[in-house]
């Protein structure tokens, strides 16, 4: 393994430190990731919901909101319809709780046994029998164009939620479609899951359920001007007075909440304002709810510099809020400024109203929480559809991990809770955990055809309900995990021969002896045995077969499905693990396209590499460590595990443990301030070839630190990455 640490500046890790009032290793992982943008980085500093983006930011946002609105004035029927995997299942229960508790007749479905993924013309039969006229597709929809119009044909109208990419040129013709990998949809990050996706049509429902999208807003501020170029003046993290004298008008229009235009009118230095600003802002104003703080400095400031010609019918913030955050009484929009948390993060200008609308959002956040309209519910669903589907932890979806992981270990449904009783899992619960242990249980059972299983578990509304859904989705893992050794029987002598025929490039299995829900479990296996890409496909009656296909990060999958998109039905994914459907009578075809692909791609064969995050004395290891690897969860997709260096360790035990012929090392190793327990899985051949205990060598180490939790104890450890004896270089 090669050890890698990135070169980097020493003054950018002061500046970000300085500026985001962190430590020095704390900013220097950041720089080293290479994530240094305001953007990027509250993320990882922040838990504030209020960084969530606007879900009307999707351009068909509003059009969708309207047309379930008129479906609860008309008292229309609501088929939801989702796929079976987790990520479908989870979208599936909060869309439909959403909509019912929106005031609507909704009923919901996903693919059972053999059905296929997606909106099929059967689903829209079967609406139009339940007098269905409105069908919401959640994680799936948007490769269903003749199914849409389909659904058109018979009066129902649909509205496509979805996160997958778009085959065809045009989009179905839906009555909105809610995509963040749709061109030019408007919506800031792309990588939504589709019950993220889903979380964000439920999040502008409950705007709506305030009123506040029919009502246009504007908020106002008026006093002192005010330096707008926070960043000049970060070392100091204080705004400054543009000029003595100098007063200042600012106002934003809100449309949906989102911000439209600003205007911002500033006096000369003996505070005269230029002619026609009343004009100017009357006219920016015009038709809108006006939010201030405090009403009656607003009223004394252009009484005071207008001779009271102005008469604004003032909403005032303040007496709004203080009561919910007394903290914020007796203080000026000015001062809230300077206690702003969200202020280091802006992108460029900052100005007080700024302040003010940080604080209009928050109360507004406050609102919809307080009033369940935005739950811990709906993020633990978010959470579990993001986690499952292998979205990347980047962005919002942080955010909405973080937030759902944290209601999940404190007050999780009844099925999740449960499950973890069933499951033994006590202690709360990270990312990484989730994503080994609760996921993949959910998906089960629809790999299995019966998705029902899960959403039973999802929606339990008794205990009772919950521990007999638990129970049996248990079961379905158990059989799942018997198909799959059983489906692994049948096909590894197929992969050996086909390894053997590509050269070792690359192996092919299609098979009618398996079932398609655990064709993903046998390629994954595959790729992680044989170290290269693996496809496993099943021949199905209906003369159609699906497959997947996995692979190490390095192989460019996404093109090879381009490369052969022609003869797909239906393909997707990223270039670690993606899948397709096609005709049967096209799979000679498709291998014939996987071998001309493959003779033109090299696989990537170097010694693999481990990026450092940190290189750390001694002095620093410590169970502290664990706080700033808590400041770095959630742990999975894009978003690794903090990895540190550490040089001539002490080590003062060592010993080989294992079960089943596993032999994995524990070590001892002495920081001198603290001793750690160590775990270097699969290494105990390592020992007396590499270094040897009785010469008590001191080693080199790349390392992560966790929780080992045992017999109802929690003790901090380091799992090994690699060793070296300190005398050999490692970087």
């Amino acid at each position: 393994m090669k050890w890698i640490k990135r070169e980097i500046d020493p003054v950018q890790v002061r500046s970000l430190a300085r500026r985001y009032e962190i430590d020095t290793l704390t900013a220097s992982i950041l720089v080293r990731r290479n994530i240094i943008e305001p953007e990027q980085i509250q993320f990882y500093l922040e838990s504030d919901l209020q960084l969530l983006h606007n879900p009307f930011l999707f351009k068909d946002m509003e059009d969708a909101v309207d047309r379930i609105i008129t479906a609860r004035e008309e008292e229309e029927k609501v088929l939801v319809f989702g796929d079976s995997d987790a990520d479908g299942i989870t979208s599936t229960v909060l869309m439909t709780e959403a909509l019912r508790d929106f005031g609507l007749k909704v009923l919901q479905k996903v693919p059972e046994g053999e059905e296929p993924y997606g909106l099929s013309k059967a689903s829209i039969d079967f609406a139009e029998e339940q007098d269905v006229s409105l069908i919401v597709t959640v994680d799936c929809g948007i490769s269903n164009h003749e199914e849409v119009l389909y659904a058109s044909q018979k009066g129902i109208d649909v509205i496509i939620t979805d996160h997958h990419h778009i085959q065809a040129e045009e989009p179905p013709k839906a009555i909105a479609i809610i995509n963040p990998k749709i061109p030019d949809c408007g919506y800031p990050f792309r990588d939504l899951s589709g019950c993220g996706v889903a979380l964000k049509l439920a999040h502008a429902l409950a705007i709506a359920r305030l009123g506040i999208p029919k009502e246009p807003l504007a908020l106002l501020r008026a006093g002192q001007a005010i330096h707008q170029e926070i960043c000049l003046n970060i070392e100091k993290n204080k705004l400054s007075t543009e000029k003595e004298g100098n007063l200042e008008i600012e106002a934003i229009r809100l449309d949906n909440l989102i911000e439209t235009s600003r205007l911002r009118i500033i006096s000369d230095s003996r505070g005269y304002f230029p002619s026609g600003t009343l004009e100017k802002l009357e006219k920016f104003l015009r038709g809108r709810i006006v939010v201030a703080w405090n009403k009656d400095t607003i009223e004394a400031f252009f009484k005071k510099n207008f001779a009271g010609l102005v008469e604004l019918e003032v909403l005032d913030l303040e007496k709004v809020v203080t009561p919910i955050w007394p903290n914020m009484s007796a203080n000026s929009l000015e001062e809230l400024v300077q206690i702003s948390r969200l202020k280091k993060y802006a992108y460029g200008p900052y100005s007080t109203i700024d302040t003010l609308k940080h604080i209009f959002n928050g109360y507004l956040l406050y609102t919809l929480q307080s009033q369940s309209l935005l739950s811990d519910r709906m993020l633990q669903l978010a959470a579990l559809g993001t986690i499952a589907d292998l979205m990347p932890l980047k962005n919002e979806n942080r955010l909405i991990v973080r937030k759902g992981i944290e209601s999940l270990n404190t007050a999780p449904t009844n099925g999740i809770r449960e499950l973890k009783i069933v499951l033994n899992l006590g202690r709360p619960l990270g990312s990484n955990d989730v994503a080994w242990q609760i996921t993949p249980i959910i998906n089960a059972a629809g790999r299995l055809g019966k998705p029902k299983l899960a959403l039973d578990l999802l929606q339990a509304e008794t205990t009772n309900e919950a521990i007999e859904a638990a129970s049996q989705l248990i079961q379905a893992n158990n059989e799942r995990r018997r198909l799959g050794a059983e489906a692994w029987e049948v096909i590894q002598d197929q992969l050996a021969e086909s390894l053997k025929k590509s050269g070792g490039k690359f192996a092919v299995v299609g098979s009618s002896k398996i079932k398609s829900g655990i064709t993903g479990l046998l390629a994954s296996r595959a790729a992680n045995l044989m170290k290269i890409p693996v496809i496993v496909a099943v021949f199905k009656t209906d003369g159609t077969c699906t497959g997947s296909i996995r692979s190490g990060d390095t192989f460019p999958l996404t093109q090879l499905l381009a490369f052969s998109s022609d003869l797909f039905l239906d393909y997707g994914g990223h270039d670690s693990a993606a899948g397709f459907t096609m005709k049967t009578d096209d799979w000679q075809a498709f291998l014939e396209r996987i071998a001309q692909f493959m003779a033109h791609t090299e696989l990537i064969t170097e010694e693999s590499e481990l990026s450092i995050d940190a290189e750390l004395p001694h002095s620093f290891v410590t169970p502290d460590l664990l706080q700033l690897c808590r400041q770095f969860e959630p742990i999975g997709e894009e978003s690794k595990p903090l990895v540190f260096c550490s040089r001539n360790v002490s080590m003062v035990d060592a010993q080989i443990v294992g079960k089943n012929g596993k032999s994995h090392l524990k070590l001892t190793l002495d920081f001198g301030t603290y001793k750690w327990p160590a775990m270097l899985w699969d290494g105990a051949q390592r020992l007396e070839r590499d270094f040897s205990f009785r010469n008590n060598d001191r080693i080199d180490i790349i390392y992560k630190v966790t929780t080992n939790y045992w017999n109802g104890e929690e003790r901090p450890q380091l799992e090994l990455y690699d060793i070296h004896r300190a005398d050999l270089k490692g970087l």
